[in-house]
């Protein structure tokens, strides 16, 4: 994945950008892992919240067939066993996002910030199968979304969030 844009976020923040993305091009989003295929695909992220810590948004203008794969081997943690989850994401058309842990107190405070990234040419060694410089368009759209409508704390710099409205009314001391 390619250069990050840090951001802090609550679930109403994670539909508002999941809405804009899509005001772009209809979107597909998936889980990192789960127990079977379909469950991979969230049906209703606008009404249910997107489990785990990360997820991807696939804009299905930008053709590509998902391969699946499952965890497992000798080294893998047996709760983790047998799960799917897309291989190769890293090389396809989507964006990924993780997700803000503003309340855990018991994290650093680096990382209770989510992240939003995209594919890039060093993720796909042998080449993007998709239209690169339009899919550079698409992103720098929703990035330069995210900070329109987000706020930074003053004096912040260049790593520093980029909290979303709902973010901003609950934690915008920047002290989460």
């Amino acid at each position: 994945m390619g250069r990050p844009l840090i951001l802090a976020t609550t679930q109403p923040d994670e539909v508002e950008l999941l809405r804009f993305v899509r005001s772009l091009a209809p979107i597909r989003v998936f889980q990192s892992c789960s127990r079977s295929i379909d469950d991979l695909w969230i049906k209703d992220w606008e009404h249910e919240e997107i489990p785990g810590a990360a997820f991807r948004v696939w804009p299905q203008t930008f053709p590509w067939s998902p391969e699946y794969a499952q965890t497992g081997g000798p080294k893998c943690p047996p709760e983790r066993s047998g799960l799917f989850y897309v291989a190769h994401a890293g090389a396809a058309p989507v964006l990924e996002f993780t997700r803000s842990f503003l309340e855990d107190r018991r994290r650093p405070e680096h990382t209770r910030f989510g992240r939003i990234y995209r594919a890039r040419d060093f993720s796909a060694p042998h080449g993007l199968n998709y239209d690169a410089e339009a899919f550079a368009k698409l992103t720098d759209s929703v990035w330069r979304w995210i900070r329109k409508v987000g706020r930074r704390l003053p004096g912040a710099k260049a790593y520093s969030p980029h909290f979303l409205p709902d973010a901003w009314s609950r934690y915008g001391t920047g002290r989460p």
